[in-house]
């Protein structure tokens, strides 16, 4: 069994106290309820993107996946099959603007018999959970002391194991205390899921399902922010893949309907994939096979 929004105030603000990039919480607003709204049926405006550039220094004749980048936007990670196996490859950039270093495999994380997918780094660059198909199979996190270090051995999470299912595309807010990820039944479409913990070095909780946003096609793919009260993520209910967004009035709520963000980020028979949105939210990271192949690309928010 699987399981299954008056005008809006639209704001786009950082916050700054406990900001965060990377797979983790933003801290700034796109759809906000006006006041008095709550749930009761509200649908906030959706965020919206200029046509999306291809990120070409990044990008091979392979596929690229999964860019994942640290809060200050000079280090992003991404799955990258280049080599003939699907790997996590990392590039660096002297600032904002500037052209992305040559990209490289990540040492220590890849296994050259194993596949390893869905990176998440943490906003300071110090933490990296990932996919790997190693034994066991799942949702594996890394740690270093600075970003000039090389990454420790990977330990299994194992509180983020599923029986039967695999777990993949985790991602966890600011403060480690919630994790957002995709789960795959062995008989059903990948949902989304959700496990939280009260302290960073506790267990985590069982996951459950993230209500509201389990439609008729897979989902996956998923970024919160806002506090935990808005989503990116990844759906096949209009095709083969698109990238789609929901609000909810609080994270005590279900998600609202969600929404496509429409062209141009989505394109007809093209999948879309795997959104990241810089901290200030005016970029949108995300893949795409509009080349040919899986591309990562990058989007600029409509001004309003």
């Amino acid at each position: 069994m699987r399981w299954r929004s008056r005008e809006i105030t639209v704001a786009w603000g950082l916050w700054l106290a406990l900001g965060g990039a990377g797979c983790e919480d933003q801290r700034f607003v796109i759809g906000v309820f006006a006041p008095g709204q709550g749930g009761g049926g509200s649908v906030p405006e959706r965020p919206r993107f200029e046509a999306p550039a291809a990120m070409t220094e990044l990008n091979s004749s392979e596929r690229e996946e999964d860019p994942t980048l640290t809060d200050d936007l000079l280090e992003i990670y991404f799955m990258s099959d280049r080599e003939g196996n699907r790997d996590i490859w990392t590039s660096r950039r002297a600032g904002v603007g500037s052209p992305w270093d040559p990209p490289h495999a990540v040492e220590n994380i890849n296994l050259a018999e194993s596949i390893e997918d869905t990176p998440c780094v943490s906003g300071d660059g110090l933490r990296i959970w990932f996919y790997s198909r190693r034994e066991p199979e799942g949702t594996w996190l890394a740690e270093r002391a600075s970003r000039d270090d090389p990454w420790g051995t990977p330990a299994h999470v194992d509180a983020l194991a599923v029986e039967g299912a695999t777990v993949m595309g985790a991602h966890v807010d600011p403060p480690g205390l919630h994790v957002v990820t995709g789960v795959t039944p062995a008989d059903a479409e990948t949902y989304l899921a959700i496990a939280s913990r009260e302290r960073p070095e506790d267990d985590w909780s069982a996951l459950v399902p993230l209500a509201g946003l389990d439609g008729p096609g897979d989902e996956g793919g998923p970024f919160l922010f806002d506090d935990g009260k808005q989503i990116l993520f990844r759906s096949s209910r209009e095709g083969g893949g698109d990238l789609f967004w929901a609000r909810r009035p609080s994270t005590d709520a279900a998600f609202e309907e969600a929404e496509s963000l429409g062209e141009p980020l989505n394109l007809p028979e093209e999948r879309d994939t795997d959104p990241h949105l810089s901290p200030d939210g005016a970029v949108l990271f995300f893949a795409s096979t509009r080349s040919g192949v899986a591309d990562i690309y990058e989007a600029r928010r409509v001004a309003r």
